[in-house]
């Protein structure tokens, strides 16, 4: 079993690594091998290996995330976002893979995009997350795909999530509900933040009935104000958190 993250650029430090990898000894209860893809290895804890990221493909951001589809393998491979919370035990994740298949997030708090795929006029919004993945198998083509046309797709999408979602949905799968929740858009259908055009959610979600909270927001500038300073999420969103990873 292979569990990985990555890190690039400063907006994380080792100390999210570090945090992440104990949570995962925390809640994974078979063996592992704890992976950081990073070009920034100082103060990483010692026991998790480091593969050093190649700055010869001039990503940014999260597309980094697509470089861990570059080649086939036969491990059970698991991926977990820097601004995760794992709050249960996630030992059972790896009964979801589905060889040449990507286990991702479908987003249940946000019902209005279920029919984004076929709808034109969502313009690549979609109900789909990649703040944790699980795969084995052959899944190269996301990565050819992308980077035989990275200017294009660059362009297109705003992140990795609708260029899954909208051009590799075939090879698609999606965790069950129950298990993962977002801290600043919501639960499920029934429990979600949305208002278009505000600066951010009105209220911080919290379900201890769930494995993972991720923070897929933290340190995001708002739409409505890209160049302030304020986030979507900050840092006063961990508050509360603590007991699941100190």
């Amino acid at each position: 079993m292979i569990i990985s993250c990555v890190k690039w650029g400063d907006k994380f430090s080792h100390e999210h690594v570090n945090r992440l990898y104990k949570m995962v000894c925390k809640n994974f209860h078979e063996e592992f091998t704890f992976v950081c893809h990073t070009e920034d290895p100082t103060d990483i804890h010692p026991d998790i290996k480091i593969i050093p990221l190649d700055l010869s493909l001039d990503l940014e951001v999260w597309w980094w995330k697509l470089v861990l589809f570059r080649e086939q393998t036969d491990e059970v491979n698991m991926f977990f976002d820097l601004d995760n919370v794992i709050q249960g035990d996630i030992t059972h994740y790896k009964d979801y893979v589905e060889k040449d298949k990507l286990m991702m997030i479908k987003a249940y708090w946000k019902p209005w995009l279920e029919d984004a795929v076929s709808n034109p006029k969502r313009q690549f919004d979609m109900n789909l997350n990649s703040s944790v993945l699980v795969w084995s198998g052959d899944l190269t083509p996301i990565w050819n795909m992308f980077y035989d046309n990275i200017e294009y797709f660059l362009m297109k999408y705003k992140g990795i999530d609708s260029y899954l979602c909208f051009d590799h949905p075939d090879m698609l799968n999606f965790f069950p509900r129950g298990e993962i929740y977002s801290r600043a858009y919501g639960i499920d259908e029934n429990d979600y933040w949305y208002t278009p055009g505000s600066h951010g959610p009105e209220k911080m979600f919290y379900s201890e009935d769930h494995n993972i909270c991720i923070f897929n927001g933290w340190k995001r500038r708002t739409w409505a104000d890209k160049v302030g300073n304020d986030y979507i999420l900050d840092d006063e969103g961990y508050v509360g958190y603590e007991k699941y990873f100190d």
